[in-house]
């Protein structure tokens, strides 16, 4: 018998009133673990199912008789004492309210329940290695397959489900939910209650029309938006059975010990137990941008901030240098990252700049309709017009009046630059940089891997005080100069390994192993016999490589390879071409001439250094045998020089920060033709966050030296100064400069997992060209978006202003309220839509990029829709007298104001494609507004025809009638096409416009 069935004052034998009540408890929000220990605790104490969701802090009854109020907090209370209770031996006294405390004593069960692996996640910082290694029954060599397979089938992959979009019923029913939708439903049931039952039959029609194109186009957008959420499984590397295995990230499992490297992303939140120089990019989670220092610390606040959990790496981020292990303590949803896609499930997606702009313009619009309705209305009545008649009239001006398919347009106009950039092999993160990419004005460029084809070659050696050119002769003919050593630090100093195809890894290693192979070392054998026993990376605060391997006849032998200026401040000795001497002063500065004469060749240098030690461990670096420097040269890139002018044609200006010494950036700058004559900046004399960073910013077109960090800092100064800032790269140490760039570029072979995941954009090709392309993307579809703005601005006023300058002028309704519908069904989403899908403007990269500080619409742009607007109305408006002066007020009449009127507008959107004249033959062919222009002109002819006739209340018009329709319907395109600046003149005044 359970303690549910011994205790009635719990119990109630009918369904209580309060049992779908949530209850709030405080200390719940944020905390999975202590949600799955109430959920386990009612379960077992009370057989009753309850749902706690650390996402709202709120608990709910799901099923079992228990009593609502007061009894269901003391239960609650309870379980809640229970878990405050629940600690090892020695910290007795804690807080009765809940935090989540490590348990490892109490942890190590048979029966693994679902709230003890969710306390894992929550409490693994709080304990010791040891004792994690002993609560998950795993150890430092890593689990059996045996057992590896049975917790993944207990657990499940680890997988975080992702974030769903809306569903098709959602998108059709969000068609039916805004006020314009409203008014016309109302006054459809209006129409019915006066019998007129063809009117409400029209009105359901329209209805159906709007919301069948806004489905169809919200649906579009939703799945290419969704697509951008779906990301390829990656892979992990884990010790298995002692031996390291790379498998599926969607295979590990709780227990696992993760393998980390640079550039590898975290396949899951775990407690790190070694790390050598760890460092890892959180900005995912805890929104920092440099990287976070890991160490293997015990004994931790369990209350710490997730920030500051030094001991822990978790899902989602990236290992940006060192190496290290760490016990895997959660996967799936279990994890951090999973508990922020369960608020992100439940929270809104945040609309992008430009749909926020383009909801408060329609609001604005709004606004604007229905105080003109208003006027009408009310000078309707004061001329004795009928009540209903009016208001009817009246709802179908506003609905006709309001663009409310305003940020739809934006979405779907958005989503298919996505969709056309990923026809050109770049791709989209989100639909925020579509946005961006039409506004940069200036682009970061990192050397390697962009500027550069990242295939280094060993182009020249330093070998005592000689230099030697490598191109042109063998390698293998410098094997006499280059002393065993140096082969020995090229081979063993280096992370690359031997594939089926050939070396793997960096592209500087590949080379230098490569050297060593071809000047005669065995590197398979010189790894076997010397394997490597410690390692310390590559950092922002040391650069240089240092490897420790066991010597045959006993010892170590410690290898290095970095910045010649950082070894050789570390090293006592040389080697002098012959034999190894002390090293001095002199030499020190004739090896720092040879480092930039290299340099200033172009070549990146690495310094070769050794030190053979009795003790196997690294220790301080220091007391090194200096025994050669290496120049390795990296092809520019074919035809970078031309993508460099094209961007500043662009009105784009193109800076290049690379951390490779000053000489090496310099002669890659004067190559592509990037130097200008201002010069680049040495980024390691500047302290970092100076103040003059931001003049300098401005005036040098590159950076050398520059560090993470200082790349960070540059790209900051930049939009300090307003600018609009895309930043390339492919490695770590470009990571936190792209992800503080307004548009983070990656490059699609050669970038790592860090650079993808810091990006907005990437590169499959890896040519900076394409991101020319891009920025055309952007720009075409900014511009596109506010084509299609202006002439649903232009075409709505027009609708809004002919009825009420009639009313002002006491004339009838030019306009029956089902022709007002019909003409807004068939002259602003399609053709909108065709004009936002507008191919590319020929001098588009000729233009200056975007300005973010103005509005969609300028003043310009409001004196250009006002008087485009006003040249329709007055048009049909004139159409409309003639017909009230031939006809008398009546059907002839108004059909003419209808098809003048619609007329016109269909034609100025064959005018609204371009600032350029449509004669201009460098305008590609828009064939879809082309299509969708002439089937709304066979509707529109169709409109006098049965049966529509009779359900828009038109008649047939006379030849002489026709053309007046005709003439005065072409006068608006007309109108707008002698207005228009030539295309020359329109680059010409917007260059002068550009920032």
């Amino acid at each position: 018998m359970t303690r549910g069935t011994a205790t009635s004052s719990l119990w109630m034998a009918g369904r209580p009133a309060g049992r779908a009540q949530p209850y709030r408890v405080r200390g719940l929000l944020g905390q999975p673990a202590l949600a799955a220990w109430l959920e386990d605790w009612f379960e077992r104490e009370w057989d009753t199912a309850v749902r706690a969701s650390a996402a709202s802090g709120t608990l709910r009854i799901l099923s079992g008789e228990v009593a609502p109020g007061p009894d269901v907090r003391t239960e609650i209370r309870k379980a809640l004492r229970e878990y405050g209770a629940r600690d090892v031996p020695g910290r007795a006294g804690s807080a009765a309210w809940p935090v989540p405390q490590f348990a490892p004593r109490r942890a190590v069960v048979t029966t693994d329940s679902r709230a003890t692996r969710s306390a894992r996640c929550a409490d693994a910082h709080a304990g010791t290695a040891g004792e994690m290694l002993r609560v998950l029954a795993t150890r430092a060599a890593g689990l059996s397959e045996a057992e590896a397979a049975e917790r993944l089938a207990r657990d499940g992959p680890n997988r975080i489900a992702d974030v769903v979009g809306r569903s098709d019923l959602q998108i059709l029913l969000g068609q039916f939910t805004s006020v314009p939708v409203a008014l016309l439903a109302g006054s459809g049931v209006a129409s019915a209650a006066m019998r007129a039952h063809g009117d409400a039959a029209a009105i359901a029609a329209v209805l159906a029309a709007n919301g069948a194109i806004g489905f169809i186009t919200e649906r579009h957008a939703e799945q290419t938006v969704s697509s951008l959420r779906k990301l390829a499984p990656g892979f992990a590397k884990v010790m298995r059975d002692g031996r390291e295995r790379q498998l599926r990230s969607h295979d590990v499992v709780v227990g696992d010990v993760l393998v980390l490297k640079p550039g590898q992303p975290v396949a899951a939140d775990a407690r790190v137990i070694e790390a050598h120089r760890l460092s890892v990019n959180e900005a995912p989670l805890t929104g920092e941008s440099l990287p976070v220092r890991k160490l293997p610390l015990d004994g931790l606040a369990v209350d710490a901030p997730l920030g500051e959990r030094q001991n822990m790496v978790h899902m989602g981020t990236v290992v940006s240098g060192g190496q290290g292990h760490a016990i895997v303590t959660a996967v799936g949803e279990g994890t951090v990252l999973g508990a922020i896609r369960l608020l992100a499930q439940q929270a809104e997606a945040p609309r992008t700049r430009l749909q926020a702009e383009l909801d408060g313009l329609g609001k604005r619009l709004a606004l604007g309709a229905v105080a003109m309705c208003a006027g009408v209305v009310a000078a309707g009545l004061l001329r004795g017009r009928a009540a209903g008649p009016l208001l009817r009239s009246t709802v179908a001006l506003g609905v006709a009046a309001i663009p409310e398919g305003l940020p739809t347009v934006a979405t779907s106009l958005l989503a298919t630059g996505i969709r056309s950039m990923r026809k050109r092999k770049v791709y989209a993160r989100s639909l925020d940089a579509i946005e961006n990419l039409g506004a940069v004005d200036i682009v970061c460029l990192d050397k390697t891997g962009t500027l550069t084809e990242n295939r280094m070659h060993v182009a020249s050696l330093v070998v005592g005080r000689r230099r030697h050119l490598v191109d042109g002769q063998a390698r293998s003919a410098l094997a006499p100069r280059l002393p065993p050593d140096a082969l020995r630090v090229a081979a063993l100093c280096s992370e690359a390994e031997r594939g089926k195809q050939g070396w793997l890894g960096s592209a500087t290693e590949v080379a230098l192993v490569g050297l060593a192979a071809q000047s005669g070392l065995d590197v398979g054998t010189t790894r076997r016999r010397s394997p490597r026993i410690a390692m310390k990376q590559r950092s922002e605060h040391h650069p240089y490589m240092v490897t420790l391997h066991r010597e045959a006849a006993g010892g170590a032998f410690a290898a290095v390879k970095g910045r010649p200026d950082a070894v050789l401040a570390c090293c006592t000795h040389w080697y002098d071409g012959q034999r190894i001497m002390p090293l001095t002063d002199a030499v020190r500065r004739q090896l720092l001439g040879l480092n930039d004469n290299l340099a200033s060749l172009g070549h990146r240098v690495l310094a070769l250094a050794c030190r053979r030690q009795r003790a196997h461990s690294l220790g301080s670096t220091g007391g090194l045998t200096w025994l050669g420097m290496v120049g390795l040269a990296d092809r520019v890139r074919p035809g970078i020089a031309t993508t460099v002018e094209r961007f500043r044609a662009a009105g784009i200006q193109p800076k290049m920060l690379t951390g490779d010494q000053l000489g090496t950036a310099q002669a890659v700058a004067q190559q592509i033709g990037l130097d200008g004559g201002r010069g680049i900046v040495d980024a390691g004399s500047l302290p970092e966050r100076a103040e003059a960073i931001l003049e300098l910013t401005e005036r040098a077109t590159g950076f050398a030296r520059a560090t993470p960090a200082m790349k960070l800092e540059l790209v900051r100064a930049l939009q300090q100064r307003g600018r609009v800032v895309a930043m390339t790269g492919d490695g770590i140490n470009d990571g936190p400069a792209m992800k503080r760039a307004d548009v983070g570029v990656a490059m699609g072979v050669s970038g790592t997992d860090f650079a993808h995941a810091m990006s907005d954009l990437v590169l499959q090709s890896d040519d900076p060209a394409d991101l020319l392309q891009a920025i055309a993307e952007g720009r075409t579809a900014y511009l596109n978006v506010k084509k299609a703005v202006k002439y649903l601005v232009a075409t709505n006023l027009s609708e809004l202003a002919l009825t009420g300058a009639c009313a002002v002028l006491g004339l009838p309704d030019p306009l029956d309220p089902l022709a007002l519908l019909w003409t807004n069904l068939i002259t602003d989403v399609s053709p909108a839509i065709a004009l936002g899908l507008e191919p590319a403007e020929p001098d588009i990269l000729l233009r200056p990029p975007f300005r973010r500080t103005t509005g969609l619409l300028d003043r310009d742009d409001w004196r250009r829709v006002t008087m485009d607007g006003g040249v329709m109305t007055a048009t049909a408006l004139a159409s409309f007298l003639y017909g009230l002066a031939r006809h008398g007020p009546g059907p002839q009449a108004r059909t003419m104001a209808f098809m003048t009127l619609t007329t016109s507008q269909l034609a100025y959107a064959l005018t609204a494609r371009s600032e350029s004249r449509i004669t201009d033959p460098r305008l590609r062919s828009n064939r879809l507004l082309n299509g969708v222009t002439a089937l709304s002109l066979a509707l529109q002819a169709a409109t006098v025809l049965p049966p529509l006739r009779g359900v828009l209340r038109t008649t047939t018009l006379g030849p002489m009638d026709w053309l007046v329709v005709a003439g005065s319907a072409a006068l608006p395109a007309m109108f707008r096409e002698i207005t228009k600046r030539g295309p020359m003149q329109a680059t010409s005044d917007a260059r002068r416009g550009a920032p």
